[in-house]
């Protein structure tokens, strides 16, 4: 009789102890959700902003755009190598973000030669504020519950601010503006091309 005492006992333990994990998985999912998202689209976003600095190493003539393209790819690599590895070792399983990416990158490869480094320069500069907006939320607790999610949102605020504050100082060389090509010419002063010539009179 002990000896089934025991043993139902035992099992009691066990069904105890399944519900109290089963209960702490919900808990630890529910509580996720925020750090889920948040990781999502900063992997999403941060995979967009090297595609399109590629593009912009193979497109642009501009020296400086290329320097700033480059640092962009060295930079977001090493961010998303570190996001990734935060990821896998949380074994958390990603969501595909709500927002596309796909059109502003075929918006880089069909713009002509002319237009390229301004379309780019455009596209980093509110692609790096909204990533600043997102980290932001995510280091303050706003969006995130995680940790070692918040001080990895911290820690890459400053790059992304020095990115931001760069390409809004960025002018493209390759960029010809009306004012760029037409001569100046002072509000009063007569246009050269509408002057009639003077014809000598005959006495």
């Amino acid at each position: 009789m002990k000896i089934i005492l025991r043993i139902v006992g035992l099992c009691i333990a066990i069904m105890t102890w399944s519900m109290v994990l089963h209960a702490q998985d919900s808990t630890q999912i529910q509580a996720q959700a925020g750090d889920i998202d948040f990781a999502s689209k900063a992997i999403a976003s941060n995979n967009f902003e090297i595609q399109a600095a590629n593009i912009a190493l193979a497109k642009s003539q501009d020296q400086n755009i290329k320097q700033y393209a480059q640092m962009i790819v060295d930079d977001h690599t090493a961010a998303g190598n570190e996001l990734a590895t935060l990821v896998k070792n949380k074994n958390w399983q990603l969501r595909t973000p709500d927002k596309n990416y796909s059109q502003l990158i075929d918006e880089l490869n069909n713009a002509d030669q002319a237009n390229f480094d301004r379309t780019y320069v455009d596209l980093m500069a509110k692609s790096h504020q909204d990533a600043i907006t997102l980290f932001k939320d995510a280091s303050t607790g706003m969006a995130t519950t995680d940790v070692d999610l918040r001080k990895f949102a911290t820690d890459k605020i400053p790059a992304f601010q020095k990115h931001l504050d760069l390409v809004k100082n960025m002018q493209p060389a390759n960029i010809n503006t009306p004012k760029d090509t037409l001569k100046k010419t002072s509000p009063g002063a007569a246009n050269p091309a509408k002057l009639k010539p003077v014809r000598p009179s005959l006495k």
